[in-house]
């Protein structure tokens, strides 16, 4: 389980990717359900909507927020996007520290 960005052609986003390793899917289903009982308190946090992805076709699951203006294609714009990403990884990260805390795995 970590924090991690990615930069698409045009996009980008940073998120809360859950994944405990091979045969954990059912312990990631725990700590996503976990978490997602605080969505409001969390989103609240955060300051907007996030994209809550439990993913259950997949032993993963992700909390993650999209940046739509733009992504490598758009390099005249790089220093925005970084900046967007930057300051949603720092809120992300505060949003969900209290509650990744609480987990009980």
């Amino acid at each position: 389980m970590g924090f991690n960005y990615a930069i698409r052609k045009n996009e980008a986003q940073v998120e809360l990717y859950i994944d405990r390793g091979k045969d954990k899917d059912e312990e990631n289903n725990q700590i996503f359900d976990q978490l997602i009982k605080y969505k409001t308190e969390i989103e609240s946090e955060f300051g907007e909507p996030l994209d809550w992805q439990r993913l259950d076709n997949k032993r993963a699951s992700r909390i993650r927020k999209q940046i739509i203006i733009g992504g490598y294609h758009d390099e005249s714009n790089w220093s925005n996007i970084i900046g967007q990403m930057v300051d949603a990884m720092i809120c992300l990260e505060k949003a969900l520290k209290p509650y990744i805390a609480k987990l009980t795995i």
